[in-house]
């Protein structure tokens, strides 16, 4: 690194774009079907990371979208973010998914205090969850928890830290998650990212 090279932190408040989405029935998956499927190749691959990550739980292997159901909850989340930026923004994002992964957490599973940087957003699906599920927490300033239910994922910026709480249930809580990177040109000026009345 340069000699003169200066890393700055300041805690800023700026508002968050935060997106949910959900899976529906298809000819080729009923929601249902989907979340049996992924429940199942996660077990089946099994802990690809011992723990050597933020996530103190059961994780495969960075790269799932070779398995049917991994692909189409991944492609529903790029989805989402293109379709958002096509209908608020001026920019023509292109994106691609960098990774993607199946997580099982048991009971005092958790998830260390990180976040995504580079990707441009993360996202995470929620498979299998219950009233007793451990949230996905956003500690900055003033914090935020995500009560997750099955069926439904939260999209969010790549460099927002975020955590998982112990995880306090005797049900499994299965996710699925990912990072999307894109890629795209301008059209200036550029509209506000905070108008949400078109």
């Amino acid at each position: 690194m340069d000699k003169d090279f200066k890393e700055h932190i300041m805690w800023m408040e700026v508002p968050i774009h935060f997106w949910e989405f959900s899976m529906t029935d298809s000819d080729e998956y009923t929601v249902v079907e989907l979340h049996k499927d992924v429940e199942k190749i996660i077990k089946k691959e099994g802990d690809g990371q011992d723990q050597r990550t933020n996530v103190k739980a059961m994780m495969t292997k960075w790269n799932m979208l070779e398995h049917k159901p991994f692909e189409l909850i991944a492609k529903k989340a790029a989805k989402t973010v293109e379709d958002w930026h096509t209908e608020r923004t001026d920019l023509d994002l292109v994106t691609f998914m960098t990774t993607c992964w199946g997580s099982i957490y048991t009971r005092g599973n958790y998830s260390e205090r990180h976040a995504h940087v580079p990707a441009l957003y993360s996202w995470v699906y929620y498979v299998k969850v219950d009233d007793n599920s451990a949230p996905i927490y956003f500690p900055n300033n003033p914090g935020f928890y995500y009560k997750p239910s099955s069926g439904t994922g939260i999209i969010f910026p790549g460099w927002l830290d975020h955590e998982v709480p112990s995880h306090e249930s005797d049900d499994e809580r299965i996710i699925v998650v990912g990072n999307i990177e894109g890629t795209g040109s301008v059209n200036y000026p550029q509209r506000s990212f905070l108008d949400t009345k078109n």
